[in-house]
């Protein structure tokens, strides 16, 4: 097995090498019959040392890049890191063909292993294959392969250290300009996003809701303006402006995931953390994401209980639950909760019949296991219901719900004639004597999401209506009479409704 194993790294090494030596000189043979290949740099780039002994860090990659194809423990491992060097290398090939740059500043005479070193790599590389660095990509591929196996902290401090003089060294070595350092980042978080150390690659799939295209188009535009205000701001005022380009990278990111990479985009895995490439890339969006929760939030209440011991809210008040349900891709895990689920959504978008069923079984799952009397709870919950819908029969035919758009964005939904303060209130006398029966032990449940308006509210009225027994109206009312501006689409009613109907032949 061994024997095997080896021979399918040294092979997958020599197919992969072959691959990036014809690809490389490729390119650069392309670039050199050009008449006028563009050179950018800053200014303050000519004030860069350079470092004859940067040679040798710079080098190590190679080593490093090789070695790595015998350090995979199995095959699944080898066509993981097999993949990501391809698919550094496809872009990295990409940009040289379509926007070729060059590196024209002469190097200083060097003699001695750097010499050999430097006349080594001048045999093949010429100084084109500019941005974004190839080597810099490699870093960050190969640099999170090797992190990922050490377990000593000092071991992972000597290797971050290392690889960071490696990336150094791309401008002390002459090698590269400045702008293909930042560039080379995002290409190689990028890869580590499509396809992680670690789990499931990144999906691809069309969306078919209009809704999720508005929101692409909206992102979409944001990162074509944030751009255009980059090189703008960088030609009137300063070149600082063109960390702009960061943010609008992000933004056409979070525009793909509306598009066609779903909630994914965000790489929050089941502890509800994001993957270090996206916070890299998404880390504008991700900004801007807290401070548009702290503004719709100003002066209003983080969570309200729902039932006893079950509460909706945002996920900024999730410190103080037991037990906490996150539909929020956009935030990670909060702080506190000792039991916690994570179930990322894409906000503003109305959550398919997967993401309600899995929300809803999860909410089960946490309200039995964290509440007391959560076994029970469905039962009283369905006490509680009739409350609601004790003349049930006798209006339904008149109830019309009405939609309309809030200030943000959302269908919310309203129930005309239902207004039933009466009944409303005979549900608050009724949650307030059920207290004493449920979470006897004083912990609480929470499902959240940045709001705790759309996405948790659809899934908790899921939840009320496949496991309480609860009628979408009626459920709805429950959720509209403790939580105010509760924001849910006209589409959930038929797709919960499926859902029901699914869970009751089972």
């Amino acid at each position: 097995m061994k024997t095997k194993l080896f021979l399918s790294q040294l092979a997958a090494l020599v197919v992969v090498a072959a691959i990036f030596y014809a690809s490389y000189g490729a390119t650069n043979a392309l670039a050199s019959a050009r008449a006028n290949v563009p050179e950018i740099y800053f200014a303050w780039e000519r004030a860069v040392p350079f470092w004859a002994w940067s040679i040798v860090p710079y080098w190590s990659l190679n080593l490093l890049y090789a070695l790595g194809f015998f350090l995979c423990k199995g095959a699944g491992e080898l066509a993981r890191y097999v993949t990501q060097l391809l698919a550094a290398q496809l872009i990295a090939t990409l940009f040289f063909i379509i926007f070729p740059l060059q590196m024209s500043w002469e190097k200083p005479a060097v003699s001695g292993l750097s010499g050999f070193l430097f006349s080594s790599l001048a045999a093949f590389d010429l100084p084109f294959n500019q941005a974004p660095s190839l080597h810099i990509i490699l870093c960050v591929v190969v640099g999170a392969f090797y992190l990922r196996k050490a377990r000593a902290i000092w071991l992972k401090a000597a290797l971050v250290a290392w690889f960071a003089l490696i990336g150094l060294s791309v401008l002390t070595t002459y090698q590269h300009h400045f702008i293909d350092i930042p560039t080379g980042l995002a290409a190689g978080c990028f890869v580590l996003l499509v396809r992680p150390i670690e789990g499931e690659p990144l999906r691809f799939a069309v969306a078919t809701e209009a809704a999720r295209y508005k929101w692409a188009a909206l992102y979409l535009g944001l990162a074509f303006l944030t751009l255009f205000v980059a090189i703008l701001g960088a030609q009137i005022w300063s070149s600082w402006m063109l960390w702009l380009s960061w943010a609008s990278l992000s933004f056409a990111l979070v525009a793909c995931g509306y598009a066609f990479l779903g909630a994914g985009v965000f790489a929050k895995n089941r502890q509800g953390r994001h993957a270090a490439a996206a916070k890299a890339l998404l880390f504008p969006y991700l900004c801007v994401a807290r401070l548009n929760a702290l503004f719709w939030l100003r002066g209003r209440r983080l969570s309200d209980e729902i039932l006893p011991g079950l509460y909706l809210g945002s996920v900024k008040a999730a410190r103080k639950f037991d037990a906490v349900l996150d539909c929020a891709a956009e935030f990670v895990r909060p702080g506190g909760a000792q039991i916690y689920a994570s179930l990322p959504m894409l906000d503003m978008i109305t959550p398919g019949a997967d993401e309600l069923k899995c929300g809803a079984d999860e909410l089960e799952r946490l309200v039995k296991t964290t509440l007391c009397g959560g076994a029970n709870l469905p039962q009283m919950t369905a006490e509680l219901g009739s409350n609601f819908g004790a003349e049930a029969n006798g209006y339904a035919s008149e109830r019309n719900l009405k939609f309309h758009r809030q200030a943000d964005a959302r269908v919310n939904l309203q129930t005309r004639g239902a207004a039933n303060e009466s009944k409303i209130a005979e549900a608050k006398q009724t949650l307030t004597g059920s207290n004493e029966r449920a979470a006897e032990n004083g912990k609480k449940v929470l499902v959240c999401c940045a709001l705790g308006y759309g996405r948790s509210a659809s899934v908790l009225l899921a939840w009320l209506v496949i496991y309480a027994g609860l009628g979408f109206d009626e459920a709805l009312n429950l959720l509209k009479s403790r939580r105010e501006k509760i924001a849910v689409a006209s589409s959930l009613r038929e797709r919960i409704a499926r859902l029901a109907a699914e869970a009751r032949e089972i």
